[in-house]
């Protein structure tokens, strides 16, 4: 919990994350647009007035500036004679130092948005991250054993702890895009690994792209401790309509788990197929909640009814 800098929001991204990313046909990248120009930074400064001071905005815009330009995601500004997509980054952050007697506390909380114009520019940059982090330290004694009066913020470094925060989310963004482009390999690796948020962006992109051989390894994490991983692998594993879900699903969640129930019938009832038809008929006959009964008759007769149009369809 004392880290130099402890990121406590997450990335969080609003809609999907738009980069200049093109993939298909067994996971392999099509060639790449024409990057965006990365066009000048913009900083809104919403720290309390008498920390405002205290953040060298200059400072954090030239550290940003290097670490968009090193992230992948733009060319060089003014590229194509001034013709080509401009990237226009927007920083709004807020720092302050809070003192309790000796110990004191540096926190900040960072806005990235970079949008291109125009946005639908092949390779346009689009995102929106945001994310929070705290420092502490020891406020030094005025004049001999004293402490110093509460407030002065000596000690308080709020320009590298802005810095830092920024320098996390600009990695994190260009991180997924790594993966985005990424090869097979690349995938499998943040799949496997204890990747947090990044492991999570693996399973979707693996969804997206229908990486079948990434399947057995999906259907284990069926199974998975976390919540988020768990849905994410079902998520991918609808994605591609794999039926062996529909087995591992019925045997690993329990019947008694109205949350789970809720979800796996209605994934249940996409995925089809006659395992899928006969557990919720199962379901629908002898849960003793009287709502999931209900919700499984009708995932029932969803089922049966995309596979009967289903059938009509291949008949023709």
């Amino acid at each position: 919990m004392h880290r130099a800098c402890r990121l406590v929001a997450a990335v969080a991204l609003t809609g999907a994350l738009a980069l200049p990313a093109c993939r298909r046909h067994g996971g392999r990248p099509a060639a790449a647009p024409p990057r965006p120009a990365l066009g000048p930074i913009a900083i809104e400064n919403l720290s309390p007035p008498a920390d405002r001071a205290r953040v060298d905005e200059a400072a954090i815009g030239s550290d940003l500036r290097r670490q968009l330009a090193a992230s992948g995601l733009f060319g060089a500004a003014g590229g194509d004679a001034g013709t080509a997509p401009a990237a226009r980054p927007r920083v709004v952050l807020a720092a302050e130092c809070v003192e309790v007697g000796a110990k004191g506390e540096a926190r900040a909380q960072v806005r990235i948005r970079v949008d291109t114009r125009p946005s639908d520019a092949p390779g346009a940059v689009e995102f929106d991250v945001e994310g929070q982090g705290a420092e502490p330290y020891a406020v030094p004694p005025a004049k001999g054993k004293e402490p110093a009066p509460a407030g002065t913020g000596r000690g308080c470094a709020l320009t590298g702890l802005v810095a830092r925060v920024a320098r996390d989310l600009v990695e994190g963004v260009a991180t997924r895009h790594r993966l985005q482009e990424g090869s097979p390999s690349a995938l499998h690796a943040a799949l496997v690994g204890d990747a947090g948020e990044l492991r999570e962006e693996a399973i979707r992109i693996i969804g997206e792209r229908q990486l079948r051989d990434e399947v057995p390894t999906l259907l284990k994490l069926l199974d998975d401790q976390d919540e988020t991983v768990r849905d994410a692998a079902l998520g991918a594993l609808i994605a591609m309509r794999e039926r062996r879900a529909v087995h591992e699903l019925t045997q690993s969640r329990s019947l008694r788990d109205r949350r789970e129930m809720r979800k796996i019938i209605e994934a249940i009832s996409i995925l089809g197929g006659q395992e899928a038809d006969e557990y919720l008929s199962f379901v629908a006959a002898t849960h003793d909640d009287d709502e999931i009964r209900a919700e499984a008759a009708a995932a029932r007769a969803r089922l049966q009814r995309r596979e009967a149009e289903a059938g009509t369809t291949a008949a023709k």
